[in-house]
């Protein structure tokens, strides 16, 4: 199983953090041992930052079969560094469990997301909100990416990302027609 992501899909996000919406999808990936059940963050002081996000896993046929919420974590200092020397990010996103997904549900492109820190909401989403869809993305990744059915897709993530501290707790929920159908939470150290 191969972890794609795609970047900068949420134009307030890319608005949020001073980027610009890339003219087609762009995509990185994360190494299947950066996926972890949900357990603890190590924070990093603050280094580590949310990132909410729809995650579809691909069917036989290349097209989204199931989804769940996920967490792509970033370790923002190091990506800023890497950035600025037009550098690849995979230290910043491909670290020891960086990548966090629900159980699997059936896919419904109604689904929305949401991030709560410490019982307040931060982040919100739905596929709608997306400058591209996901047809459009897996359509652009399958053109060049060696994708395979049981792959997986971090969809981007929406604005509200920030640092984390030790001693937040985050709770993750995913909802089809507003229905809750998937969440985890999962506490920092």
């Amino acid at each position: 199983m191969d972890i794609w992501c795609a970047i900068r899909t949420y134009p307030k996000h890319a608005a949020e953090l001073g980027n610009q919406i890339p003219q087609e999808p762009a995509f990185f990936l994360k190494a299947t041992s950066c996926l972890v059940s949900p357990d603890t963050i190590d924070s990093c002081d603050g280094d580590v930052h949310h990132e909410v996000e729809l995650v579809l896993k691909f069917g036989k046929d290349l097209s989204p079969v199931e989804m769940a919420v996920g967490l792509d974590l970033t370790k923002r200092s190091i990506q800023d560094r890497l950035k600025s020397g037009g550098l690849p990010w995979a230290e910043a996103k491909a670290f020891r469990g960086s990548a966090i997904v629900s159980e699997w549900v059936a896919y419904d492109s109604s689904a929305s997301f949401s991030l709560m820190k410490n019982g307040e909401f931060v982040q919100q989403g739905s596929l709608q909100d997306m400058h591209w869809t996901p047809e459009e993305l897996i359509d652009r990744l399958t053109a060049w990416a060696p994708v395979k059915a049981g792959d997986i897709l971090f969809t981007g993530t929406p604005a509200g990302v920030g640092p984390l501290q030790n001693g937040d707790r985050l709770t993750a929920t995913l909802n089809r027609n507003e229905e809750h159908v998937a969440s985890f939470s999962i506490d920092c150290v």
